[in-house]
């Protein structure tokens, strides 16, 4: 994975599942490249989508934390798309 600096990230929109405690959150760098990271709320991990390797790598430390803190912050402002999706899925 390309080491990223997370601060420079723009968030686009959020997808929070209700249900599930866990968000989605589609955020650019570089004025286009889009990034899809995963966080679980009630544990506060963080992960990242690697399509080229077809995984999720969990972001630790600082970063992980940079990003709880935008979101949280976007939450609050409500500047982004928001979505909410309270039920929940079975196969």
């Amino acid at each position: 994975m390309v080491k990223l600096n997370y601060a420079e990230l723009q968030l686009d929109h959020l997808v929070i599942f209700e249900h599930d405690n866990t968000i989605f959150v589609a955020a650019r760098y570089n004025g286009s490249a889009l990034r899809i990271f995963l966080v679980y709320e009630s544990t506060g991990n963080v992960y990242t989508r690697n399509g080229r390797a077809d995984s999720w790598e969990h972001i630790k430390g600082d970063a992980a934390e940079l990003i709880r803190n935008r979101i949280a912050e976007a939450r609050t402002s409500g500047g982004i798309p928001t979505y909410r999706l309270s039920g929940s899925h079975e196969n």
